[in-house]
């Protein structure tokens, strides 16, 4: 018999280990069941998603345990596009800015909650739609008239280019300034006007619009442009840039017009045109004519056209165009007697082939050229009539010599002046 008892201790010892080894009967293990109950994202500030704006984004979910950490994919919507972030439970929230977007653009986001342990809930997808970025237009703040000139300022509230130009001018004025690109919409440009009767003057307004890359605009209408020149004498010659104000090294647009003519015209045998010293002629800038339209008096970008037939040259109506000039003119004179003492003169002349007279009472522009400002002060251009030869003279179609009346260069807008 006490063979059999300790028979039996064994055996009930063993079972008793059996037990604890397969833990039959005690607690399991924790495991955490993660589960996404709702993803969300609602607009801030405004009343839908829009590009530029912000968004936040909800994860609510179930679970035992934490730390967790939420992950979101934002599918492209936003920058940074991934955010991994711990929670200390639900609901977790994170706000994001949205990228810019030219139109409407569908996204799906991603949001994956991971436990403590490792185990991860699925993933869940959220589909939206983020609207076009507002555009805010620009707006032209200001606009300062000052002789013929107008500077206009304006601003885009979100740093767009801006292209500001002139849409409409009334009265008896004309624009001469092309439209100007302002890089990141915040600057101002200068806009040029003269009379569209040289010598007679005028005055009008200006109707200026500015326009963003996305087509947001803003016009406003300047004050009173008053252009006055002195009245023309008969049979005049003026010489006169179309900015009265520039920099040193800025080149200005300059126009040479003949008024009202005492005789008839066909050839311009002469002009002989003073530069005083600080100001010189720009080589192979010679423009017969007027110049191009809507050409910039200051700093203009234009290839010197000596075949078209405009300006004054329309009423001669040369049949085979000009006698060449190219840029063969004549080095600048020096040795000028007084007044000019100290400046330099350059002749020009322009041969029609062909053609009639300009009747006496023609009036109307001879050339055009550029000059250029090498030093600070204030420019008036004359005409040198004559220094022992005849320099400044034109002829009829019979060959008969004619001097300019008036070679003063009165016209008031005859005067540039040049800062550093």
């Amino acid at each position: 018999m006490a063979s059999l008892s300790i028979v039996l201790c064994v055996a009930a010892a063993l079972l008793a280990g059996c037990r604890d080894t397969l833990n039959v009967g005690g607690p399991l293990p924790a495991v955490d069941l993660i589960q996404i109950t709702q993803f969300s994202v609602e607009p801030i500030g405004s009343p839908e998603l829009q590009g530029g704006g912000q968004a936040r984004f909800t994860v609510e979910f179930r679970s035992e345990f934490n730390p967790y950490e939420v992950s979101i994919d934002f599918g492209g919507c936003s920058s940074p596009n991934l955010e991994n972030a711990p929670s200390d439970g639900s609901p977790f929230s994170t706000t994001v800015s949205l990228v810019d977007l030219e139109s409407p653009q569908t996204f799906s986001a991603t949001a994956i909650v991971t436990g403590r342990a490792g185990t991860a809930s699925g993933p869940q997808t959220l589909t939206f739609t983020v609207q076009p970025t507002p555009n805010n237009p620009p707006s032209i703040d200001s606009m300062v008239v000052q002789d013929a000139v107008v500077t206009v300022t304006v601003s885009d509230p979100d740093g767009e280019d801006v292209t500001l130009g002139v849409d409409f001018v009334s009265g008896s004025i004309v624009s001469l300034t092309e439209d100007v690109l302002i890089a990141e919409g915040s600057g101002s440009a200068d806009f040029f006007f003269s009379a569209a009767d040289f010598f007679a003057g005028g005055s009008g307004t200006a109707t200026f619009s500015a326009t963003d890359a996305r087509g947001g605009s803003d016009t406003a209408t300047s004050g009173t442009i008053s252009i006055s020149f002195n009245p023309a004498p008969v049979d005049s010659l003026g010489a006169f840039p179309l900015a009265t104000s520039a920099s040193v090294d800025d080149t200005v647009l300059v126009l040479v017009a003949a008024g009202v003519l005492a005789n008839p015209f066909q050839f311009m045998s002469g002009v002989s045109v003073v530069f005083p010293p600080g100001c010189e002629y720009v080589p192979g800038s010679l423009d017969f004519g007027a110049p191009p339209p809507g050409v910039s008096p200051l700093n203009p970008d234009f290839s010197a056209d000596q075949t078209t037939v405009d300006g004054i040259w329309t009423t001669v109506a040369p049949t085979a165009g000009f006698l060449p000039v190219g840029d063969n003119l004549l080095p600048p004179d020096t040795e000028l007697p007084a007044p000019h003492t100290g400046a330099s003169a350059i002749d020009f002349n322009i041969t029609p082939l062909g053609g009639q007279d300009a009747p006496a009472g023609t009036s109307g522009i001879l050339f055009n050229f550029r000059l250029r400002f090498t030093q600070p002060g204030s420019y008036r251009l004359g005409f040198l009539l004559e220094d022992g030869y005849k320099r400044t003279y034109y002829e009829d179609s019979l060959g008969q010599d004619h001097q300019w009346g008036d070679i003063s260069n009165s016209i008031s807008q005859a005067t540039v002046t040049v800062t550093p």
